[in-house]
């Protein structure tokens, strides 16, 4: 296993691939907070035709529950391109070759030197690989019900972070 799949450049290749994928998902999220700004210019622009109305002097219970939905989905708006800016800045980076060599030498020593040791690092670091059947609800998109075919999700505690410890 050591020679085949712990090496330093397999675990390079994992790590520059999950950074191209995120790198690749993170190139939506400019056109995705376009897309929530002008969601959210559209919601504040509803809310001050709302406020207008009852400055006005119109108001009633409608109008009342109209300003609290359009401010519940305000908030959501915001959380939402809160959640995104994060992402943008916090994107994952792999890490230098040294320091895999690094943490693979680490990994290497406890595996020599203790069996139980070993046993715990390699539980550590492949963890389970659980399937879970997924069965999605029904989308309506144009009128026309369309059925979602049946899946399995992959759950996994699979860590080479687990190489830090």
């Amino acid at each position: 296993m050591k020679s085949k799949i712990l090496t330093s450049e397999n675990i390079e290749y994992v790590y520059k691939n999950v950074e191209k994928h995120v790198a690749k998902t993170l190139n939506e999220v400019p056109e995705e907070l376009k897309q929530k700004r002008g969601q959210s210019d559209k919601i504040q622009a509803e809310l001050q035709n709302l406020i207008s109305f009852i400055k006005a002097g119109n108001f009633s219970k409608v109008v009342s529950d109209a300003i609290t939905d359009a401010e519940s989905r305000q908030e959501k708006i915001k959380s939402e391109m809160n959640a995104l800016e994060f992402q943008k800045k916090g994107a994952f980076k792999s890490p230098p070759k040294e320091w895999i060599d690094h943490r693979l030498e680490n990994f290497y020593e406890t595996l020599n030197k203790n069996t139980k040791s070993s046993a715990l690092a390699l539980k550590d670091l492949l963890g389970i690989i659980e399937m879970e059947p997924v069965q999605s609800d029904p989308v309506i998109e144009n009128g026309h019900i369309i059925e979602q075919k049946p899946y399995y999700m992959a759950h996994s505690n699979i860590e080479t972070l687990a190489l830090l410890d």
